[in-house]
C-alpha cells in the first residue's frame, strides 16, 4: 500500500485550480494507493497533521505560480516544515510537485519548479520531477471537460507518468514536464478577456475602469 499526500498550497483551498488537479490525479490513481489533501492553512494550525504527513511514503506539492514562485503562506508553511523536519530522522519520502499558472505556456512554470528542486534536496527527500501546467485558469474552469479531452490531453499525459512513477518503484530519471493545454492562443486570451470583463461586472465596473492607474 502506497501512502501519498498531496499538499495545496493555494490560499483558494478546495476552490482553487490546484485543488481540481488533485482530484484528477487522484482519480488515475489505482486503489492501492491511498490519498489525502493537505491544505497548508490548516497545518500551519494544527502540527500534528504534519506528524501525519511525515508517515507518507511520498509527497506532492501543488500550488499556483505567484510571481515566479509561490503564495507567501506556502513559502512560510516551507520553511516551517523545514524546521520540524530537522528535528526528525525523517525517512527518504519520494517528493514531486505540480504548478500551474494563468499564462498559457507551462515553461513559465520552470523557476519554480527549480525551487521545490532545491527544497527538495535541503529536506533530505527523494526528488522525482515536478509538471508546470500553463493556461491554469482554464484547466480549472472547465471541470465539466474530461481531463483526456483533446485540449487537456498533455496535462492527461503528464498526469499518467506522474501516475506510473507514484505506483511503481523507479529510480531512473524523469525530467520535468512543462506542458499547455491545446488551447489556441488567440482564443486563450479572448475567453480570459471575457472573463475579466465579467468579473467586472459583476463588482460594479465597467472595462474601461480596469485600465485605472493610481498615478
Amino acid at each position: 500500500m502506497i501512502n501519498l499526500c498531496f499538499i495545496n498550497g493555494s490560499p483558494k483551498k478546495e476552490k482553487s485550480n490546484s485543488s481540481y488537479l488533485i482530484k484528477e490525479l487522484s482519480n488515475l490513481l489505482n486503489s492501492t494507493t491511498q490519498t489525502k489533501e493537505y491544505f497548508i492553512n490548516n497545518i500551519m494550525k494544527d502540527d500534528s497533521l504534519i506528524e501525519e504527513i511525515i508517515l507518507c511514503n511520498k509527497i506532492v506539492f501543488v500550488s499556483p505560480l505567484y510571481a515566479d514562485c509561490f503564495p507567501s503562506a506556502m513559502l512560510d508553511f516551507m520553511s516551517r516544515f523545514e524546521d520540524i523536519l530537522n528535528k526528525k530522522n525523517t525517512p527518504k519520502i519520494d517528493m514531486y510537485c505540480i504548478v500551474n499558472c494563468g499564462f498559457l505556456e507551462g515553461t513559465q512554470n520552470r523557476i519554480a519548479i527549480d525551487i521545490m528542486k532545491n527544497y527538495c534536496k535541503k529536506l533530505g527527500f527523494n526528488w522525482r520531477f515536478g509538471i508546470g501546467i500553463g493556461g491554469g485558469e482554464f484547466m480549472g474552469s472547465s471541470k465539466d471537460m474530461p481531463i483526456n479531452s483533446r485540449l487537456k490531453k498533455p496535462v492527461y499525459n503528464a498526469f499518467l507518468t506522474m501516475k506510473e512513477d507514484i505506483e511503481n518503484i523507479s529510480k531512473s530519471h524523469i525530467d520535468n514536464l512543462l506542458i499547455s493545454p491545446k488551447i489556441p492562443k488567440f482564443l486563450f486570451k479572448f475567453a480570459a478577456n471575457i472573463s475579466w470583463k465579467s468579473q467586472a461586472k459583476s463588482n460594479n465596473l465597467n472595462p474601461k475602469e480596469l485600465y485605472k492607474q493610481i498615478y
